[in-house]
């Protein structure tokens, strides 16, 4: 169904609904006035009956009526109600002025009250609480609008006057002395300003219904009427004025809403893509995250095994300082050893050439003791043995100069091997000063090392929470983008629905 028809049909809708409430509404005005006026005209007709009856009460207070004759036509009369007498009695005016206008008018007329002279005023069960409510207080008048019935009820109270105790108050006061009224009915001892019945009228609300149904006609044939004319007019406006823009907003919407269905295609393709390649980024930063954690862990052995090592080269330094002192003293001792050596060389070559002389000096003795004979003897003795220990010294100085040259030989060579061992340990010691310089300087740049890849480690852990924060960002974006592309989807089916209801190919 095009727009144009469906405005039509709500601009048709909207003035039938508005009439029906306007109907509704009038109905209820034109019901309401009519009940207010038939009330009015209730209590009118009421207010006039109350007049009749001050009226024929003031003529009976003034004598004006012959009561005479009236008895005495009371007398020949075969009922009460057929003699003047019942026509001049106050009450009785009122009501036969009201049934006039309650006959004119079309009202039920009713006279309730209890303890009733005539059977037929006898109170229903509505009436009796109607009489309550007059007995029980001041109330003015009673009105009821009662919709179960269709019915409208008004009351008004019968006060006692004083002109009515002459019928109806002390029987004491009999005019006949025998406790009975002019009429020949009992008195019942009752008191002015009493309530003893109520002028009761009723009138069907059918009336007040036909004239409010005859307004609602007339509305509804009027508004029939304009609600064509207006319907005309306003097809045709719509076309003009609402359709015919609506068309090139909707061709418009339709351009637009596949430029933006084309541009959420690539954007969610474009947005799926980031967020796939943002995710496997995260995964290579997590394992290159891991290595740099694991190389850390590996440096920070190698600081410690450096720094390690630095220390017992530096402990093998002062060693091999401690050696290379130990072995210059040692070549020390050893070239002492040798002048000490050389010494006592020269002093057993001394003792060699003193033990020569005294065996010289022996043999000499030995000769002169022989040349002496006999006397000599004893002193050739003594030369003898002065020559086998001088030969003795002489072997020994010669066994000991031979263990003293082999010592100078082996104190030269062990000398010579100091010296050697010396300079081997002053090398080492240079090698071992440069080794422990290369050591300290390789945990200098192992420490070094171990802050940056700290920082490395740090750097990539921020570099993985950016990651994952737009691998985050690009699935929200992906996700974004199908809800961006669903939407067009929907736009464009919307654009479809609009060129249907504006009568335009889609």
């Amino acid at each position: 169904m095009k727009i144009g028809t469906k405005i039509l049909l709500a601009a048709i809708a909207a003035i039938g609904i508005s009439t029906a409430a306007g109907i509704a509404v009038q109905r209820s005005v034109i019901r309401n006035q009519g009940i207010q006026q038939t009330r009015a005209t209730m209590r009118a007709a009421l207010i006039e009956a109350e007049n009749v009856r001050e009226s024929v009460a003031g003529l009976s207070t003034a004598g004006a009526l012959d009561y005479p004759r009236m008895l005495a036509e009371r007398k020949n009369a075969a009922t009460l109600q057929e003699t003047a007498l019942y026509k001049t009695v106050p009450v009785v005016s009122a009501w036969k002025a009201i049934e006039k206008v309650a006959a004119s008018e079309g009202y039920e007329f009713r006279i309730p009250k209890f303890q009733p002279r005539n059977a037929k005023n006898t109170p229903t069960a509505e009436e009796a609480a109607i009489l309550k409510q007059f007995e029980s207080g001041n109330l003015a008048e009673y009105f009821e609008v009662n919709e179960a019935r269709n019915q409208i009820v008004y009351a008004r109270p019968i006060r006692l006057t004083t002109d009515c105790l002459a019928c109806h108050g002390d029987p004491a006061t009999s005019p006949t002395h025998d406790g009975r009224d002019m009429a020949g009915l009992p008195m019942e001892n009752w008191r002015a300003g009493e309530v003893h019945g109520a002028f009761v009228l009723k009138a069907s609300l059918d009336r007040v219904d036909k004239v409010a149904q005859a307004g609602m006609k007339s509305t509804l044939l009027y508004t029939v009427l304009l609600a064509l004319v207006l319907g005309v007019i306003f097809f045709f406006g719509t076309g003009r004025l609402i359709v015919k823009p609506l068309k090139g907003a909707v061709e418009s919407i339709r351009v637009a809403s596949q430029e933006t269905a084309a541009a959420s295609g690539q954007i969610a393709a474009a947005s799926a893509s980031l967020a796939s390649s943002a995710s496997e980024q995260a995964a290579s930063i997590e394992e290159t995250s891991a290595a740099v954690e694991q190389m850390r862990g590996s440096t920070n052995a190698t600081v410690d095994h450096a720094r390690k090592a630095s220390e017992l080269a530096q402990v093998s330094r002062t060693t091999a300082e401690q050696g290379s002192g130990d072995m210059t003293d040692l070549a020390t001792a050893m070239t002492g050893i040798q002048d000490a050596a050389r010494d006592v060389s020269r002093i057993i070559k001394t003792i060699d050439e003193i033990a020569f002389q005294t065996n010289l000096l022996a043999l000499n003795a030995a000769v002169e003791a022989a040349r002496a004979g006999e006397a000599g003897a004893g002193f050739a003795v003594v030369a003898d043995e002065v020559r086998r220990l001088s030969r003795r010294c002489a072997e020994s100085a010669s066994e000991t100069t031979d263990l003293i040259g082999a010592a100078l030989e082996r104190t030269g060579d062990g000398a010579r091997l100091a010296g050697k061992v010396t300079s081997r340990l002053a090398e080492i010691v240079n090698l071992n000063r440069s080794v422990s310089e290369a050591v300290a300087q390789i945990a200098a740049a192992a420490e070094e090392q171990r802050k940056g890849i700290s920082q490395v480690n740090a750097s990539v852990t921020g570099i993985s929470g950016v990651t994952q924060t737009l691998s985050a960002n690009a699935e929200e974006s992906a996700a974004s983008a199908q809800q961006l592309n669903e939407q067009t989807q929907s736009l464009d089916e919307s654009v479809k629905t609009l060129n249907l209801l504006v009568g335009t190919a889609g």
